[in-house]
């Protein structure tokens, strides 16, 4: 008998501590499927995404400031809805794999000469000049800064790289690696812009290419932010808030998405598998709790400037925030950013961590502006922004980044430690 009445609490135990881990792989398998494409302005993934999320808090039955879970804003994108081909000469490139192409293109079609620039033909100010003088209006030019070692020469290729100096039709940029962005896409330049990988440049020498790409500039294009709240036992008017951004880079084209599993469906699981919590009778909270999930981060921090600018409750009233992005590894730890600010707060977390094991560090990182704490933090909100460290997983902002690459190493440890924190 006492070894049945030991297996079950072990049994409940066990899916005690694993359940917050198989809610949010659930939560991130759903928001980095091609149904959401990508979390994105084709095909309205966003707000696929958004009525998703509104859905969950209503599950939860969270409360509500107003009449509804979803704040909406405006604001306008380029994005690439249809064709994305490129060859160069008679191979065609994949696109994701060989190359991308930056969102502030326009739309075009047809074949263009290349033009390479490379250290041997681009080392002087005489050389500068000569490629200034010639008509590029239907050529791409490919700059290769590999091997380029005059100084005027380099500060020349960096000085264009938002400009059309060369006038040209557009340029080929190599990287070892492809990272795509969504910033760029708020307005539409007159060249198309591409990156390439040095693998496919050192086996291909393009003399000509062949491209057509459909761009569509959605003007005023609706976006919602998902907020939610549960109200404490005993003060009710004051807020703990967490925060993560739900949206991504969404599609290049129609055959290929960006999941975005680590940034950030990997913090808005969290963040929805905190508000589960709260949300059950037997866990509310002593203080009053907010859960905001922002959305158009990658474009600039559209959603928690937008929200801190138009908030649904007092700022006054927020005691502190937490914004999670990018919390899906952990093997190394956490950063704490404005750590350095919050002293107190952060001297609590590392004593928390250590007094019950949970991370090999909580490491302290002064102020920055790389997620959505800082226009909360810069309107006098008290603020720290975590993300997680480890090697486990290095995909950013490709199309790599997916849910069965992304480990969850430490998730289940982050949230505790979240929980612990709350509750002292």
């Amino acid at each position: 008998m006492k070894n049945i009445l030991l297996f079950i609490s072990i049994f409940f135990a066990f899916n005690a501590n694993s359940q917050d881990t198989i809610y949010a792989r659930r939560m991130l398998d759903s928001l980095t499927s091609p149904n959401f494409n990508g979390r994105g302005y084709v095909n309205e993934g966003n707000k696929t995404a958004a009525y998703f999320l509104d859905n969950e808090f209503a599950k939860m039955k969270l409360s509500k400031f107003g009449s509804s879970f979803m704040q909406p804003y405006y604001k306008s994108i380029n994005t690439f809805p249809g064709k994305m081909d490129i060859i160069f000469d008679k191979i065609k490139l994949k696109a994701g794999v060989d190359y991308l192409v930056s969102l502030s293109s326009p739309a075009i079609k047809g074949e263009f000469k290349v033009v390479i620039l490379d250290s041997t033909n681009l080392n002087s100010q005489k050389d500068i000049d000569k490629i200034l003088s010639k008509n590029n209006e239907d050529k791409f030019i490919l700059i290769d800064k590999k091997g380029i070692k005059d100084t005027i020469v380099t500060k020349f290729l960096e000085s264009f790289k938002g400009e059309n100096k060369l006038k040209a039709k557009g340029y080929i940029y190599i990287n070892d690696k492809l990272t795509w962005g969504a910033s760029d896409g708020v307005s539409v330049n007159d060249f198309v812009k591409i990156t390439i990988t040095r693998d496919l440049f050192s086996s291909i020498k393009p003399k000509k290419i062949t491209i057509e790409i459909e761009a569509t500039f959605e003007d005023g294009y609706r976006l919602y932010n998902i907020v939610g709240y549960v109200k404490g036992k005993t003060n009710p008017d004051s807020f703990y808030v967490f925060t993560a951004h739900y949206d991504h880079l969404g599609r290049m084209g129609k055959d290929i998405y960006f999941p975005g599993a680590n940034d950030n469906a990997s913090g808005t699981s969290m963040v929805l598998d905190l508000a589960k919590y709260y949300s059950k009778p037997e866990n509310q909270p002593e203080y009053s709790i907010a859960f905001i999930l922002f959305t158009g981060e990658e474009c600039g921090l559209w959603g928690s400037e937008y929200y801190s600018s138009h908030p649904l409750f007092a700022l006054s009233k927020i005691k502190f925030l937490i914004n999670l992005d990018m919390v899906g590894t952990g093997s190394e730890g956490i950063t704490v950013v404005n750590a350095s600010t919050y002293k107190q707060q952060y001297e609590k977390m590392v004593e928390l961590n250590k007094k019950s094991n949970y991370l090999k560090a909580v490491v302290e990182r002064g102020e920055s502006c790389n997620s959505d704490h800082c226009p909360f933090y810069q309107k006098g909100v008290k603020s720290i922004f975590i993300y997680a460290m480890g090697g486990e997983d290095t995909e950013y902002h490709n199309i790599f980044d997916t849910s069965a690459k992304l480990p969850f190493t430490k998730y289940s440890e982050i949230f505790k430690l979240l929980l612990d924190y709350i509750k002292n």
